[in-house]
């Protein structure tokens, strides 16, 4: 037996494996023709508030609604966001030249209809950005890593939306 076949046997071994395990790929229709995409799409999300809250929410809804929200949502998801910044990396002066940007959202993610909750959970997004001398480029620095944060938090809860509604179902 030469070892392309032998690598060709193992491979169809794992892949009988998968599907003796339950794996299921998690935006596939199942075998009622339903999808987790379509479902997102039904999932009405929490007003925030300030601004960070404004752009997490606002990425949210493009990720989970590309094509718009619906006028009937199903599912509902409640967020809560805090934000922290932590100076690091100081100089002989004990000034900071470094600092982390951390913003956490608990987020609880239920079915409208019987208020059943599929999903909660906490999820943070962190981002380090540099201080420097020009007040400006600081405060421009700090803006664009809330923004980075704010996406990235929005990707992660996209995710967790995602595997509630699949579980859920």
């Amino acid at each position: 037996m030469t070892l392309r076949s032998l690598i060709s046997i193992i491979a169809l071994l794992a892949l009988t494996g998968l599907t003796a395990c339950g794996f299921r790929p998690l935006y596939a229709e199942d075998k009622g023709g339903d999808s987790t995409a379509a479902d997102m799409a039904k999932v009405k999300i929490s007003m925030m508030e300030d601004r960070i809250g404004q752009l997490t929410r606002s990425v949210l809804v493009e990720t989970l609604t590309p094509r718009g929200q619906t006028s009937r949502p199903e599912y509902s998801l409640d967020i809560d966001l805090s934000e922290a910044v932590s100076e690091l990396g100081y100089t002989k002066d004990n000034e900071a030249t470094i600092a982390d940007y951390i913003l956490s959202a608990n987020y609880r993610l239920s079915r409208i209809s019987d208020s059943k909750v599929l999903r909660t959970g906490t999820l943070r997004a962190r981002t380090t950005y540099n201080l420097v001398e020009s007040d400006f480029a600081s405060l421009e620095a700090e803006s664009a890593a809330r923004s980075d944060a704010a996406r990235n938090l929005a990707r992660q809860l996209a995710n967790q939306v995602a595997i509630g509604l699949r579980s859920g179902r």
